[in-house]
């Protein structure tokens, strides 16, 4: 991840990678319609987060911190499933991230109801002693991946 940006509303992480920037310019110069793969990256982004979430790891595979005491105390009292870190009751988090594409960009994006806790868990929270669980970015082999499908278009 080159960067990123949280405020009360919404949370955003960029990731600006030069091969894959330098694949797509040359794609465009070519005249191609940039939608599809634009699409198709997007998609393959939110596969990757919902992996992120199954494996209770970072983008680069890191295990998530393990839940604190308390937290794993309140699971517990509400009979939720205290092997998975941000499992919670409804998986609201999990499966509220969307993709989204234009000709110039792809992505994923978390519901309204659950941006300010996606950014709790993205960057974790001091003063609520919450450590950060990133679930977005991206790891070397989804670059590789990424190149892959920009190729993809070159050859058609």
């Amino acid at each position: 991840m080159a960067g990123s940006y949280q405020s009360f509303d919404s949370i955003r992480v960029d990731f600006d990678d030069s091969k894959i920037t330098n694949e797509l310019k040359r794609l465009r110069k070519l005249g191609t319609d940039m939608q599809p793969a634009m699409s198709r990256i997007s998609i393959f982004l939110e596969k990757r987060v919902r992996d992120h979430f199954d494996k209770g790891e970072t983008p680069d595979g890191t295990p998530w911190a393990t839940l604190s005491p308390k937290t794993l105390s309140q699971k517990k009292k509400k009979n939720v499933p205290i092997d998975d870190p941000l499992h919670g009751e409804s998986l609201n988090l999990r499966d509220e991230v969307f993709p989204f594409s234009s000709d110039t960009e792809a992505g994923v994006s978390t519901g309204e109801v659950t941006e300010k806790y996606a950014a709790t868990h993205q960057f974790g929270d001091e003063k609520r002693n919450i450590e950060a669980r990133p679930f977005l970015g991206l790891s070397d082999e989804d670059e590789i991946e990424i190149l892959e499908i920009v190729g993809e278009y070159f050859e058609t």
